[in-house]
C-alpha cells in the first residue's frame, strides 16, 4: 500500500474551520423570517448547513443549544392533511407559502427526510418521538409508491402519486430512510407501509451491465449510492449476486481520476475530458470531470459493498488532497463543485461528508454524523 493511500485524519486549522462554520451559518439566515415559507428548498438548505456544522464541531458538541432558534420553525413545517380518497390522515414536512392551508400536495418525501434529520441534529428527540405520527407519516410514504415498486416525491390533491414527478432511485432511498428514522427496523416493519418486494425488484432492475445502478444501462455514482443505501437499510443487500458486486466495485474504483486517464483505452489518444487538477477526485459517470459530491457518493457505495477493506481500494490520500487543495475555498469557506466554481452549501456538505466518512465520523447510509445515529439508536 502506498503512503498516500494510508489516509491520515485531516488537520483542520481553527481559523479555516471558523470560515466554514460562518459560511454554513450564513445559509441558516439565508432568508428573513417573513420570506422563509416561500422557499421550497429551505429544508434542504437547513439540512446541508446543520449537517456540516455538526461534522465540523467537536464530537460531543450540542449543536441544538447553539442553533435551537430554528426549532419552532422546523416544528411548524410538520403538517397533517386529510388523505382524501380512502380517508385517513397523512403527514410530512412542507415548506411553502401554502403550508398553512394544509394542502396534500405541499408535503414531499425529501422535505420530510430533511426535516426529520434536522430535528435530530438539533437533539429534538421529544418532538420526533411524541409529535410526529408514525402511522400518518408512513401513510404518506405508502401513497407515494407506484405499482412498479418505485416512488414519487409528492402526491396530487386527490391523494394519488404525482405522475409528473420523477420516480427513480433517489426517492426509493428517501422513502426507506424516512421509515428507518421513525422506527422501522425489520422487513415486517417496512412492509406495514410499503411493498418491500416490489421496491427491491425495481432497484435491481436498474442494475447496469458494467456494474453500478442507473437509467438506460448507464451507471451513475449518485444513483448507485442511493440504491445500495436503500438495500442496506432494508437488509436486502444479499439480493445482489457476487459477479454484479465485483463489477460494481471495479466501476466505482475506476471513478477516481488518475494520471493515466489523460489517454483513453491505454493508447495515445488524448482524453478531452481529462483535467490534471482532478486527480484524486471522483466523477459520477464515465468520461466526466471530477466533482466534489461524487467523492462521497462513490466512497459511500464502496463502504457498503466492502465494509472491511474499502479504504484500501482507492487512494484516500489523493482524494483528501483533491478536496482540501482543489475544491475547498480557503478564503470565504465552503466547498465548490470543482476548482473553477464558487462554493455552495450542497457541495460544502458533500465535501465534509466524504472527509468524515473516511475518518469514520459519518454514517454514509443515513448521511448523518455517527454520534447522532448512535444517540437516536438508528443503526
Amino acid at each position: 500500500m502506498s503512503e498516500t493511500n494510508q489516509n491520515k485524519p485531516i488537520e483542520w486549522p481553527a481559523p479555516l474551520v471558523g470560515k466554514h462554520l460562518k459560511f454554513c451559518q450564513r445559509h441558516l439566515h439565508l432568508l428573513p423570517p417573513h420570506h422563509q415559507d416561500k422557499d421550497p428548498n429551505r429544508l434542504a438548505v437547513i439540512f446541508y448547513a446543520l449537517t456540516s456544522i455538526q461534522l465540523l464541531s467537536e464530537r460531543d458538541a450540542d449543536v441544538g443549544k447553539q442553533y435551537g432558534y430554528s426549532l419552532e420553525w422546523l416544528r411548524s413545517c410538520y403538517v397533517e392533511c386529510e388523505g382524501v380518497e380512502g380517508g385517513g390522515i397523512l403527514s410530512g414536512f412542507a415548506v411553502c407559502s401554502m403550508k398553512e392551508a394544509r394542502l396534500l400536495s405541499t408535503l414531499s418525501l425529501p422535505n420530510t427526510l430533511f426535516g426529520l434529520i434536522s430535528l435530530m441534529l438539533l437533539r429534538d428527540g421529544e418532538f420526533v418521538r411524541s409529535r410526529v405520527c408514525v402511522r400518518s407519516l408512513g401513510a404518506l410514504v405508502s401513497r407515494c409508491q407506484l405499482r412498479d415498486g418505485s416512488f414519487v416525491s409528492f402526491l396530487r390533491e386527490d391523494g394519488s402519486p404525482a405522475r409528473v414527478d420523477a420516480h427513480d432511485l433517489r426517492f426509493c432511498y428517501v422513502a426507506v430512510a424516512i421509515l428507518r428514522l421513525v422506527g422501522c427496523r425489520t422487513r415486517a416493519d417496512f412492509e406495514r407501509y410499503i411493498d418491500v418486494g416490489g421496491l427491491v425488484e425495481f432497484i435491481c432492475s436498474r442494475e447496469c451491465s458494467v456494474g453500478g445502478f442507473g437509467e438506460c444501462d448507464e451507471p451513475h455514482g449518485g444513483y448507485t449510492s442511493c440504491a445500495l443505501s436503500a438495500l442496506a437499510i432494508l437488509g436486502e443487500l444479499d439480493q445482489l449476486d457476487l459477479a454484479f458486486r465485483e463489477r460494481t466495485v471495479r466501476w466505482l474504483v475506476d471513478r477516481q481520476v488518475r494520471e493515466d486517464a489523460a489517454t483513453t483505452s491505454g493508447d495515445s489518444v488524448e482524453n478531452e475530458d481529462y483535467d490534471p487538477d482532478d486527480c484524486g477526485g471522483f466523477n459520477g459517470r464515465e468520461n466526466k470531470l471530477a466533482d466534489t459530491c461524487y467523492a462521497f457518493w462513490c466512497l459511500n457505495a464502496l463502504s457498503i459493498l466492502c465494509p472491511d477493506d474499502w479504504r484500501q481500494l482507492v487512494d484516500l490520500g489523493r482524494v483528501q488532497s483533491y478536496l482540501m487543495d482543489q475544491t475547498q475555498n480557503k478564503l470565504i469557506g465552503g466547498w465548490a463543485k470543482n476548482d473553477q466554481d464558487d462554493p455552495d452549501i450542497y457541495h460544502t456538505m458533500m465535501g465534509i461528508a466524504a472527509l468524515k466518512l473516511i475518518d469514520g465520523e459519518l454514517d454514509g447510509v443515513l448521511c448523518m454524523p455517527t454520534s447522532i445515529v448512535h444517540e437516536f439508536g438508528l443503526r
